[in-house]
């Protein structure tokens, strides 16, 4: 059918997110890929923001792990937010 279930923000230490959005992928089993936004300020442990923190700890592999142990997704879409995208995901995923 070509269909998926998807959630956006990918916020870990969120209880509102992870119980909703996050529990029911991760309680549940499904035939379908599951995906996962890592959207605009995800990368500081916030939503929808364009602030740039210059020193901060890197939560990509955190993201990353959870994401495939915990929610046990298929898909993730990783937000182009500079200077996090080429600082973080990039350095992150290329080890």
């Amino acid at each position: 059918m070509g269909v998926g279930l998807g959630a956006p923000d990918l916020m870990v230490k969120r209880r509102g997110q992870l119980n909703h959005a996050l529990a029911m992928m991760h309680e549940n089993k499904y035939s379908v890929p599951l995906g996962i936004a890592i959207q605009d300020g995800n990368y500081i442990g916030q939503t929808n923001t364009t602030a740039v923190v210059k020193k901060r700890n890197n939560i990509v592999p955190m993201l990353h792990s959870f994401s495939q142990h915990f929610l046990k997704v298929k898909y993730m879409f990783w937000g182009y937010q500079e200077p996090y995208f080429t600082e973080d995901v990039v350095t992150c995923l290329n080890a």
